[in-house]
């Protein structure tokens, strides 16, 4: 009797896995995290403009040092330049898919022209994309050169063909 109950089981089990149960209950799950985390910051925001968009601001900055930090090893940057400032950012968009011209003019300045917006998804409704976009590749160039100056005179989310960074240091 008991063996005809662990074969059960064993089928349920078996027809629950094929039918991708388990792996669709984590992507419901992450589902949910999201919902949870985008209807909470939705109601900070409302209630705590000023303080939460400046968290944002700064959790996004952190990102982009940390993804930086992570992607110069694998991109053997070891001097400080304008155009190494710029190679981490590069990288992530061409590692989302998307077009990228660096253009160095001497070791103190560099442009990068990205052709489409990385974050037009991110916090999408909630948060604008400038706000991701310039803390989170200001946060990249700083993990390189702390003393980078970042200008943004082109910008893809307010109509421009493209965005464009200028970075500037001083060696």
């Amino acid at each position: 009797m008991e063996g005809k109950s662990v074969d059960k089981r064993k089928r349920f089990a078996r027809n629950w896995k094929l039918l991708g149960i388990s792996s669709k209950s984590k992507v419901q799950e992450n589902l949910l995290n999201t919902k949870i985390l985008t209807r909470a910051i939705t109601r900070l925001i409302d209630q705590f403009q000023p303080q939460t968009l400046h968290v944002i601001e700064d959790v996004c900055y952190q990102l982009g040092k940390e993804d930086s930090n992570n992607l110069k090893s694998t991109l053997h940057i070891k001097k400080a330049t304008a155009r190494s400032c710029l190679e981490p950012m590069e990288m992530m968009c061409l590692l989302n898919g998307i077009n990228t011209d660096i253009i160095s003019e001497k070791d103190t300045t560099a442009f990068l022209k990205i052709y489409e917006c990385p974050f037009n998804d991110v916090l999408e409704g909630i948060v604008p994309n400038i706000v991701v976009c310039r803390n989170y590749f200001k946060g990249m160039a700083h993990a390189v050169n702390p003393n980078a100056n970042i200008m943004q005179p082109k910008k893809k989310c307010q109509k421009d063909g493209q965005c464009e960074f200028i970075i500037k240091v001083t060696l």
